[in-house]
């Protein structure tokens, strides 16, 4: 018993310090995964990220590696990452390989469902040692879809989202662009495309005879709708046109609940 007391105040008097540990340093190869990190409560982890990572604020002050066609192995060699996040459908599978030869881990996030995003959450708080904070980021994130749930498909309107006009891009079942409009009583008329994006024909648009166009419009786009709107008597029946901001409404983060929103109230 004494021995035991004298070993408990031995300890008290002289308690053990434990080496800190060791933040990872991160890099994000498309923007929705820097800010990913950041709602899963890591953001002090991340050192670099690509071009477009705008939100939140403090993604813009992060140093660019590159885009989503091309990265800067050499300023990615001078900011010495330990892992890098790769977008499983963008990030090219060449690229991924380039790093890991450089002895940088590179972690996959897929995400093809709204699912996926909280999924997204979990994994990216666990990796980066904010469990908690991921956790509590995807309950919230799942709690806020449920409160939206998809429309029955008999009540859903044909709609096509565009990306750009020219060249006239739209996206495919592969991006989570359909469950969105789902929620907001539309279905994708190209949800039949097995890819996240594709060129279309002015003509195969006419021919899906879409009852809303879409057009995803940056601060300061002008005329997005032009086209469609001086080629309104072609369309097979009369279409509403919606301008809606991208980010939002097509980047797989909690923000997409956001974007359901403004989507649906310019559906009302």
């Amino acid at each position: 018993m004494r021995l035991a007391l004298g070993i408990l105040a031995l300890t008290l008097c002289n308690p053990v310090i434990s080496e800190p540990v060791e933040k990872l340093r991160v890099i994000a190869l498309a923007p929705h995964l820097a800010e990913l990190v950041y709602s899963a409560g890591g953001g002090e982890s991340l050192i670099g990220t690509v071009a477009w990572s705008d939100y939140p604020p403090a993604a813009r002050e992060l140093p660019r590696i590159g885009d989503a066609f091309r990265l800067d192995l050499e300023r990615i060699m001078m900011l010495d990452p330990d892992l890098a996040l790769a977008w499983r459908g963008g990030t090219p599978s060449a690229a991924a390989q380039r790093l890991e030869a450089l002895g940088i881990e590179v972690i996959w996030i897929p995400i093809r469902t709204l699912d996926d995003i909280g999924k997204a959450l979990e994994q990216l708080g666990q990796r980066l040692g904010h469990s908690i904070s991921g956790q509590r980021a995807a309950a919230a994130f799942r709690a806020a879809l449920a409160a939206r749930p998809p429309f029955p498909p008999e009540d859903r309107q044909p709609a096509f989202y565009q990306v750009s006009d020219r060249p006239l891009f739209t996206l495919g079942n592969r991006h989570i662009v359909g469950e969105v409009l789902h929620r907001c009583g539309a279905y994708n008329v190209f949800s039949d495309l097995d890819t996240e994006a594709a060129a279309v024909d002015f003509e195969a648009v006419l021919a899906r005879r879409p009852a809303v166009i879409i057009a995803g419009a940056e601060p300061g786009d002008e005329n997005v709708l032009e086209r469609w709107q001086k080629n309104s008597e072609l369309l097979a029946q009369p279409v509403r046109f919606i301008e809606i901001a991208p980010d939002t409404l097509i980047r797989p983060t909690p923000r997409i609940i956001d974007g359901i929103d403004q989507l649906c109230r310019l559906m009302e």
